[in-house]
């Protein structure tokens, strides 16, 4: 199978669909891209997930098979190479790390294209936060290793979240409270904000997890307390914050009423437990759930640092962030559409061990 499309229903994730076409002639100005490589975690679910909610879906349009599904794209984080060009200054053979489709390519139409990056001007795309629409140029960007670019795939997306959420927190004096309570503890997202409050003065970070992952989030060694779900009595007294990566009804409830008045802010940034989601929950003691959106705070601090700050800072943290945590996962590499299959669907059932992680190769 040479060109592919990887289609999910969007009503019942389950529901799967390959279709294969033939790559169409460019037009001017555009650019053919070769999807080389993706990582795929449970942030890929949320993907779904929130799919309609927050828009991401429509980053890239799946094809019409010809049936009455609603189909979709789930978005990924990835590498791709130019394999054709029909745009100045873009060319053949660069390598670019960005959002791409669970295909085998991706048409852009470069737009803002500068010594380090490029965006998808796509018309679909304009109204989309600039963020997931920006490609950047291996051979300029700061930081790329090619030795590292698995865990660049896997980790620096959701370790943007990470750094997001930190800031977030430490920017709203953590809503008065002293413990932050992280909610799916082994997810690479909750593991990145908790080694950055670990830095925090006067804050005690709390990681919720299953019973069967406490050996493995104990072993990360970035939680001053791990609490499994069905142990929540020993949470720690007094104000406390809740940032969900899962959304299970079920634990987020029992989080607040443990804590009532106590919890001063709940936020949901995940919701891989996509079968258990809040929508249907009756209200719940203390503050209502509100959804963390990282491109919200990205566009506040880059109107109050400036430009390049925000990346900067980044930059900062992401080194001591990624020389940490490169024993904690193994990565397994998957080939073809078949591993693409298996391994969402293997996510999309929470199958997947918190210590392995997947990059797929189309």
């Amino acid at each position: 199978m040479s060109d592919w499309h990887f289609l999910v229903d969007r009503d019942d994730y389950r529901t799967t669909r390959v279709v294969e076409f033939a790559p169409a002639p460019l037009d001017e100005g555009e650019v053919r891209l070769r999807v080389d490589a993706f990582g795929f975690t449970a942030n890929n679910i949320t993907y779904a997930a929130a799919g309609d909610m927050i828009g991401y879906w429509t980053f890239f349009p799946a094809p019409d098979p010809g049936d009455e599904v609603n189909w979709g794209r789930v978005p990924v984080w990835g590498f791709a190479d130019v394999v054709e060009s029909r745009s100045d200054g873009v060319n053949e053979g660069e390598r670019l790390f960005g959002y791409l489709p669970m295909s085998t390519e991706l048409v852009i139409l470069p737009t803002h294209v500068s010594t380090r990056s490029l965006a998808d001007g796509a018309a679909h795309r304009s109204a989309l936060p600039p963020v997931y629409n920006t490609y950047e140029r291996c051979s300029a960007a700061p930081g790329y290793r090619a030795d590292l670019e698995a865990e660049q795939m896997l980790y620096r997306p959701l370790f943007f979240t990470s750094f997001l959420i930190d800031d977030f927190l430490a920017d709203n004096a953590f809503f008065g409270a002293g413990t932050v309570v992280l909610g799916s503890a082994s997810s690479k997202t909750a593991f990145g904000t908790a080694h950055l409050l670990r830095g925090r003065k006067g804050v005690t970070v709390v990681g919720l997890t299953s019973p069967g992952n406490v050996a493995f989030v104990e072993g990360l060694g970035c939680y001053d307390q791990v609490v499994t779900y069905d142990d929540l009595a020993s949470l720690p007294s007094g104000p406390a914050v809740l940032v969900d990566m899962s959304g299970n009804a079920a634990v987020v409830r029992a989080v607040h009423e443990h804590y009532g008045d106590d919890l001063t802010h709940s936020a949901i940034v995940g919701i891989t437990h996509w079968e258990d989601r809040l929508g249907s929950l009756d209200p719940m003691p203390g503050p209502a759930q509100t959804l963390f959106f990282a491109p919200s705070q990205i566009e506040k601090r880059r109107e109050e640092w400036g430009p390049g700050v925000l990346e900067a800072k980044l930059g900062e943290a992401w080194g001591p962030f990624i020389e940490q945590v490169s024993g904690w996962i193994e990565i397994q590499h998957g080939h073809g559409v078949d591993a693409v299959g298996d391994v969402y669907v293997e996510m999309l059932e929470n199958r997947t061990r918190p210590d392995t992680a997947h990059v797929l190769h189309p």
